[in-house]
């Protein structure tokens, strides 16, 4: 097999037809999307199979039509369905009952409840009923905003931490703004902005909307709540306004403190308060608040104003590593240099062995490095290289940092000496990393066999990680081996039960014995068939209890999940079975199993967006790497959905496709971030020239820093240029996402399945 780089964007003709309806999919909402498209896809296929045990069709026919929204059709299925699975009465009554709500036939859901009244005592029904008659109640256009929020408040005293409480609490802030009860509304605005849930960017908008229109005096701790968010999202002026006012309503409510007597201490935390200021705050959300203020500041370029900040934290709450090392580099940006060296003495005093020492020390070494000061930053690595640093991660990668400056030197004596010690480290990544370039300084000797056996080494090490790909590539390229012995990934394909006997063999300890029931299995997988995915997610939740750290026990649900397209609960076990099983083990894993860990959901929307101009397992690379495949992932920063788009982006790409209603909950259908997310990196292709490299980048670190990584790299070879990518998680980034990619192409023999 071949593996390079450039044929990553070789045009490539597939055989997939554009899907049905596929425009109509893009704009379905992400709320609905899973119910709508895949669950209702799952039980139609089953439901026109007519080969499949009769009980299990009729309950696929009945979710068929309620999935596809035939409600009184649906109604009916279900009523029939009656006492032909007991387990399964309570959920089918709670189906006939949704099918009443979502017709408008309001008057008969309550009857059809009515029918359930055996199972009055159980609390899950209980609740389950209680939800259905709190959204009967809410659809009753009869009943004011008013009544329908204070109704939900009632529901949620009596049930604060169901599945649907996040969701209640927007809708009955909704309400409250809908009643203009600015002030109520606000407040409900403001609890759902603190539970971080998926409705914080509408509170947010909303809260924005109600200050401006209606403003209102606010507490101390709702100014808070909005503010966590202000500063979250680098609104920085607004941000500092913000904590400035806090401050100020603090201190003004603060009460008088009697200097002339001093209370017993009987905490450090005691000391420091009453060293303070006297405060409303607890010291916790004071310290959160000066350093917002400061962050804020240092993006503001206000960097004395920032200078003070953390000179006042330091000198006046306590000595702390971050507060130091966030000094340390605006006393160095404002050329403060005998200050910066004063407190750079005393932070290696106190903290040299710190965290944050290692990511100072690493950031010195990268500098003196880039500016070719190699004597300077190889002794700046041997200092990080110190065991004393214990496993952070600017410590594992100190000694191969080593061997790299003098492998850029031409110094190959010197670079094998350090690629053979910090290849024996125990880390994975960086020793992986130190396999190859020993191979490589190898063949700048002229030691071939030494070579060979080096690539062989690396790949054997960490068959599925970026340097055993790279080591393929140099195996063939330099032709050290024949093809057919580089020990490429040619999984083999095994029946189910011999997957499953290797699987048990790899059991990481010595209880290997299955301890999960094929009964519940199969009950799972019929319940998913039948329509009822979280009742088949609540079994497995209950059998995975004893058995969530068995490898079987992990492969096999994680399939059942996948295959049946519940993508997010699958891959998550398959991510645990990856971090489960031993690493050097993969390079002999049977097919089916590293295609449970490269999955290919989505398959025809990635296959017919990609068309000719960009590879699909491309988009699966970056989209594991991502996302890890679950399409209502938001990040710290805002991005959104399977391939992470920020809503700016989604908004410029959704104009160059044409997309006149654009709104960035869009982002969350994974058709339609699976569109705009490969128009994106398709565009990024043409830009940097078809280089995928600096594609990577841009996508991880924005286009300035890739401009200048793509400059200074001209003229370097590929794998010279990845380690000069300054930026820690994007270097890491690229090597992640280029390993997943020759893995897929690998693993699926070139086409998506």
């Amino acid at each position: 097999m071949k593996i390079g780089i450039l044929f990553i964007f070789a045009a490539i003709s597939w055989s997939f037809a554009e899907p049905k309806a596929f425009d109509s999919l893009e704009f379905i909402s992400p709320e609905k999307f899973q119910n709508k498209v895949i669950r209702h896809d799952r039980v139609k296929r089953i439901c026109e199979d007519s080969t499949v045990a009769p009980n299990l069709h009729d309950f696929a026919c009945a979710a068929y039509l309620y999935y596809g929204e035939k409600w009184d059709a649906a109604y009916k299925a279900y009523d029939s369905l009656r006492g032909k699975d007991t387990l399964l009465d309570q959920s089918i009554l709670i189906r006939m009952a949704r099918t009443r709500l979502y017709d408008g036939e309001l008057k008969k859901v309550n009857k059809t409840l009515d029918l359930g009244k055996r199972m009055e005592k159980d609390p899950e029904w209980q609740q389950q009923a209680s939800r259905i008659r709190m959204e009967t109640f809410l659809a009753n256009k009869k009943n004011r905003p008013k009544k329908k929020a204070d109704s939900l408040e009632s529901f949620l005293k009596k049930y604060p931490q169901g599945p649907e409480s996040d969701e209640f609490r927007y809708r009955r802030a909704v309400l409250l703004e809908n009643a203009q009860k600015w002030n109520l509304a606000q407040k409900a605005y403001l609890r759902v902005l603190s539970d971080y849930s998926e409705f914080g960017d509408s509170a947010f908008i909303a809260i924005r909307r109600i200050r401006e229109t209606h403003p209102s005096d606010e507490s101390i701790g709702e100014k808070i709540t909005y503010a966590n968010r202000i500063c979250f999202k680098g609104m920085n002026k607004e941000c500092l306004t913000l904590i400035d006012s806090i401050f100020i309503l603090d201190s003004l409510k603060a009460p008088a403190r009697d200097t002339t007597k001093i209370p017993k201490m009987k905490t450090a935390e005691d000391s420091t308060i009453w060293r303070l200021a006297p405060s409303t705050l607890d010291l916790k959300t004071r310290i959160k608040l000066w350093e917002k203020r400061a962050l804020a500041l240092r993006r503001e370029k206000e960097n004395v104003e920032a200078i003070n900040i953390y000179r006042f934290l330091l000198d006046s709450v306590e000595i702390r590593a971050s507060w130091m090392q966030s000094l340390l580099r605006l006393l160095r940006t404002e050329n403060k240099t005998d200050e910066a060296n004063l407190i750079d003495s005393l932070f290696q005093t106190r903290f040299k062995y710190s965290p944050e020492n290692a990511n100072n020390i690493w950031v010195r070494g990268f500098e003196f490095e880039q500016n070719k000061r190699y004597d300077d930053a190889i002794a700046t690595y041997n200092e990080l290289a110190s065991s004393e640093f214990q496993n952070t991660n600017k410590h594992e990668w100190a000694k191969f940092r080593i061997g790299f400056i003098y492998f850029k030197q031409g110094l190959y004596p010197e670079a094998e000496k350090a690629f053979i010690e910090a290849r024996n480290e125990p880390f994975t990544w960086s020793s992986n990393a130190s396999r190859m370039f020993l191979a490589e300084t190898y063949l700048k000797q002229g030691k071939n066999d030494l070579a060979r056996e080096a690539y062989v080494d690396c790949i054997r090490d960490f068959p599925l990680g970026y340097y055993a790909a790279r080591s393929r590539t140099k195996l063939a390229r330099f032709k050290l081996l024949d093809s057919a012995q580089i020990p490429f990934l040619s999984p083999q394909v095994l029946s189910d039960d011999s997957t499953l006997a290797w699987i048990r063999s790899s059991q990481p300890s010595t209880k290997r014995e299955k301890t999960y029931t094929p009964e519940n299995f199969y009950r799972v997988k019929h319940l998913l068939e039948s329509g009822f995915t979280e009742e088949a997610y609540d079994l497995y939740v209950e059998e995975s209890k004893n058995n969530y750290n068995h490898l079987d026990f992990l492969y096999e649900y994680g399939r059942l999940f996948l295959d049946a397209g519940e993508v997010t609960k699958g891959y998550k076990l398959a991510r645990e079975f990856q971090n489960l099983i031993d690493r050097k083990s993969m390079g002999a894993a049977p097919r089916n199993v590293l295609r449970f860990i490269y999955p290919v959901p989505y398959t025809r929307q990635v296959v017919v967006n990609s068309g000719s101009g960009i590879n699909p397992f491309f988009i699966y690379s970056v989209m594991r790497q991502e996302s890890s495949f679950n399409y209502r992932v938001s990040s710290g920063a805002g991005a959104r959905g399977l391939l992470q788009i920020m809503p700016p982006t989604g908004a410029q790409l959704a104009k160059r496709e044409s997309l006149d209603t654009f709104i960035p909950s869009m982002l969350f259908n994974p058709y339609m971030n699976i569109r705009l997310g490969i128009r994106y990196l398709t565009d990024l292709l043409i830009e940097y020239n078809q280089d995928p490299m600096y594609v990577l980048c841009n996508y991880n670190a924005g286009p300035k820093p890739t401009k200048r990584w793509a400059e200074s790299g001209k003229g370097l070879d590929w794998d010279i240029r990845v380690e000069e990518i300054s930026y820690w998680e994007t270097r890491e980034y690229v090597k992640r996402v280029l390993g997943n990619y020759w893995v897929y192409e690998e693993v699926w023999n070139g086409v998506p399945q």
